[in-house]
């Protein structure tokens, strides 16, 4: 559960940061489709977590992104982007589903 809120806070960073500094058109319009895509997706993994792989396809989609429309790869957006894609797509790929949910009630003692 804790990957699946680190996704949400992070898909909601790169639509936020989609309007916090300037971005070429058609990156603006990727961060903000995927932003909301990732947050959508991850709240979705909660009822069904095999919808974990869609937000790993969604990553990889992002990072390509990044790479074709970068127009300078020294620019603060494509840095940004890409990182912002790897680390949702490892968070995607790290998620263990139901048995982490079990892993952190064992732990935290919640039933």
């Amino acid at each position: 559960m804790t990957i699946r809120i680190f996704n949400v806070l992070i898909g909601t960073w790169l639509f936020l940061s989609s309007f916090a500094w300037p971005h070429p058109t058609m990156q603006r319009y990727a961060a903000m489709i995927c932003g909301a895509l990732t947050v959508a997706l991850s709240l979705l993994t909660i009822f069904n977590p095999s919808i974990r792989y869609l937000t790993a396809v969604l990553a990889v989609g992002l990072f390509v992104e990044t790479l074709v429309t970068a127009h300078a790869p020294r620019s603060m957006t494509f840095w940004h982007d890409a990182v912002i894609a790897i680390a949702i797509f490892v968070a995607a790929l790290w998620d263990k589903g139901r048995a982490a949910v079990r892993d952190e009630r064992e732990i935290y003692g919640r039933t």
